[in-house]
């Protein structure tokens, strides 16, 4: 007797994270992936091992009408001028 076996892909739509007043940028980025993730903020890997958060902070804070994409953990991350991040499964 055979067996079936059906493997499914299971769509995760993206996720948008508001970014507060008073939050910078790679706080909103770690919470944001770490909601989507379903993981704790300390268990997603170094921050600074893909992006340099200062650099990342210098770019949102001299520039408008910007946005920045890269892939961090499991997430595609892009940031929408200071505002609003979306994250989606890579």
């Amino acid at each position: 007797m055979s067996r079936l076996i059906i493997l499914l892909k299971v769509y995760i739509p993206a996720m948008k994270y508001d970014i507060a007043a008073d939050e910078s940028v790679s706080e909103a980025v770690l919470v944001s992936v770490s909601r989507f993730e379903s993981t704790a903020v300390t268990d997603l890997p170094l921050l600074y091992e893909t992006i340099d958060p200062d650099s990342l902070e210098a770019i949102f804070t001299s520039q408008a009408d910007i946005c920045v994409s890269f892939v961090y953990s499991n997430s595609r991350v892009e940031i929408y001028d200071n505002e609003f991040i979306t994250v989606e499964a890579t």
